[in-house]
């Protein structure tokens, strides 16, 4: 029959029959109609809401309307009861002010001398009431309009007198009655806390309040916290002249659902009772299947795809299940395989990291860890750009889109120094993070990579941190390495080379010299009366001549020649291609450059003057080799110093000895340019 067909191609085919109900005959169709309308799904879906979700959601609306109402009804009876009881009290008090004060006014004379504006005898009167100690507050007015106050400011129930004359009226105003009073003997009389109000100024209270501005005004009920308990308050105007206000407060019940009517509470327990023996009769009819694919679902999770789900009839679970079981091999294939990636890669990695870290190559180094985040990341543009303005991108020609991506996650990590993911509308990701020393410290750089449209998991943020902390590691190395290597080669007080880098140079640029034919040519020079500099201003004057003279020879020779201190006093340049006509104008432009050089005097407001000697020689012209070629020009700056100071002078060229070798012919020529 044709339901029976369908039947067995569901059974077969799973969920995927389900997918063709095209092919199927009519009777066939009317078939899957039934089986779907008593399907798992529909049965959970249509239990579960008519028996569970629907009456306990009414049951639940009804219990909290009822029980807020009957908590909210019931507080604001006792707050009405309290208020009523509240104002009974202070009108008594104001009563009983009034009564003292006529008492007061009427005894003796006072009021002729309050009406005939007795300052005096007012305020005598005024003290003297205030020492009373049923009273709290005194206040006298004078027909000319002066105020005499005795007493606290803060009491309430003030009540008025006045006292008529024939020249003005006068008017005495007096209270019995302190707000702490007031509130304890109203909390006595109501069982209710109770606090009394100036505006917003609080003046007593029976409960610890932390926010008078939460109160209500007069008229109105409200819910606030106070400590851990919920009160509810409600408050009334008192006539008092200040505005005050008196307010009630009671804690709310905490009944619950239950609390509010034993009839509410037996209908909820039926409900419940409905609800649990409807969904025991459910889950009993259903729970073998689910049991055992919830089973086999967390040995999947556990990373075991060896649990099948046994299929069971024809009906939907069991498509379910056949699909499931599938679902699982497929997953065990691509799990087994990605292990086997990420362990290759894991080592790979690693090893790269280990080699990249010990060298020394900065652009290299930056070009390893870019290919290698890259590869591990599955990226499509990367990006190392380095605060020195050193920037490695791969591939060299890029995809806009792509680039745009990580130079805004590149900004981004900059600016927030933590790695960052970031996507854009067109479906790409960039991941950054910032390159900073181990040790902590200014950030160094910032290493970007892009793709997509898949974001980046979990191990390709970890093996991305990874390679961060790796190509940080290497450039600190790096820095650290050129920083020993500029300090072994260069003078601390100048910042030219010192001699034993000198020596390197000149030794290299002698022998190129002598490969090409071409000239070399030394300067050397010292500087006049150093001595006398040092003895006379101290050494620290002497730091700055040398300084300054340093500046000057990393200023007026050419690029390729090479300056350096050669020790104490004495500088040497080396210049290579130069003739001796070259280097004797180099020297004369240096030394008029030193003579005319104002060198500021240490703790004065003066500057000082030096001067130096020169001697130049030349490769092949004055010397053979290196160490004729120094002391060619160590013998010319001699011979400058001997004729004066503050000379040029030249060594004079070789002439051929007996043994056929050249030597120097005469003495050296010194000049005053």
């Amino acid at each position: 029959m044709p339901g029976d067909a369908s039947q067995e191609s569901l059974a077969r085919g799973g969920l995927a029959a389900t997918l063709q109900p095209a092919n199927l005959p009519g009777s066939a169709r009317d078939g899957r109609s039934k089986l779907r309308f008593v399907s798992f799904r529909v049965r959970l879906s249509v239990f579960f809401f008519l028996i569970v979700v629907l009456p306990m959601v009414a049951i639940a609306v009804l219990l909290v309307e009822v029980s807020e109402r009957a908590r909210d009804g019931k507080a604001d009876a006792q707050l009405a009861t309290g208020l009523t009881t509240a104002l009974s009290v202070y009108e008594d008090d104001v009563a009983r002010a009034k009564a003292q004060a006529s008492r007061l006014v009427r005894s003796g004379d006072l009021g002729e001398a309050l009406v005939g504006g007795d300052a005096a005898r007012a305020r005598q009167f005024a003290r003297d009431a205030a020492r009373r100690p049923e009273v709290e507050f005194v206040r006298v007015e004078l027909p000319g309009g002066e105020s005499i106050e005795e007493g606290s400011r803060q009491a309430i129930a003030v009540a008025d007198v006045a006292v008529e004359g024939a020249d003005g009226n006068a008017r005495v105003s007096l209270s019995v009655t302190g707000p702490t009073e007031y509130v304890e003997e109203v909390r006595d009389r109501t069982g209710l806390d109770v606090a009394v109000l100036a505006g917003d100024r609080m003046l007593a209270s029976t409960l610890s309040l932390d926010d008078a501005a939460a109160l209500p005004e007069g008229g109105d009920s409200v819910e606030l916290s106070a400590a851990d308990d919920e009160l509810r308050a409600a408050a009334v105007d008192l006539a008092n002249p200040s505005g005050g206000r008196v307010v009630t407060l009671t804690p709310l019940e905490s009944e619950g659902f239950f609390g509010s009517s034993p009839r509410v509470a037996a209908a909820l327990g039926a409900f419940l009772l409905i609800a649990l023996v409807a969904v025991w009769f459910l889950v009993r009819s259903l729970q073998g299947q689910v049991a055992t694919m919830l089973y086999a679902a967390r040995r999947i999770g556990e990373g075991d795809f060896t649990q099948k789900v046994p299929v069971v009839g024809r009906d939907e679970m069991a498509g379910l299940a056949a699909e499931f079981n599938k679902m699982s091999d497929r997953l065990a294939e691509q799990v087994d395989q990605l292990r086997r990636q990420r362990i290759e890669l894991d080592r790979s990695i690693r090893r790269l990291g280990e080699a990249f870290a010990k060298g020394l190559d900065r652009d290299a180094v930056l070009r390893i860890v870019l290919e290698t985040a890259l590869t591990a990341c599955e990226a499509q543009y990367g990006r190392i750009a380095l605060a020195d303005g050193t920037v490695v991108e791969l591939p060299e020609i890029a995809d806009g889109a792509a680039r745009q991506a990580a130079l805004g996650a590149e900004s981004r990590a900059r600016a927030d120094r933590v790695q960052v993911e970031a996507s854009d509308e067109s479906g790409l990701h960039a991941l950054a993070a910032p390159l900073r020393p181990l040790g902590g410290g200014d950030v160094v750089g910032t290493m970007t990579v892009a793709r997509g449209p898949q974001p980046f998991g979990q191990h390709e943020r970890d093996v991305f941190l990874y390679l961060i902390g790796q190509a940080s590691a290497s450039l600190e190395n790096i820095s650290t390495h050129e920083r020993v290597t500029e300090q072994a080669t260069t003078d601390e007080l100048t910042g030219l080379a010192n001699k034993r880098a000198f020596s390197e140079v000149l030794e290299r640029e002698v022998a190129r010299a002598e490969r090409f034919g071409h000239e070399l040519s030394l300067i050397m020079l010292d500087v006049d009366d150093f001595k006398l500099v040092n003895d006379t201003h101290g050494h620290l004057q002497g730091d700055e001549v040398l300084r300054a003279i340093g500046r000057i020879l990393a200023d007026e020779p050419r690029e390729i020649d090479e300056p350096a201190r050669y020790g104490g006093e004495e500088f040497v340049i080396a210049l290579p291609e130069t003739g001796l006509e070259g280097a004797l104008e180099l020297a004369e432009r240096i030394r008029a450059r030193i003579e005319i050089e104002a060198i500021p005097m240490l703790g004065a407001d003066e500057v000082m003057y030096v001067s130096a000697s020169f001697g130049v020689a030349t490769l092949p012209t004055s010397a053979r080799d290196e160490q004729e070629l120094i002391a060619a020009a160590d013998e010319a700056l001699y011979a400058a110093k001997a004729a004066g100071k503050n000379r040029v002078a030249a060594a004079p060229p070789l002439e051929p000895g007996e043994d056929g070798a050249p030597r120097a012919k005469g003495q050296a020529g010194a000049r005053r340019r």
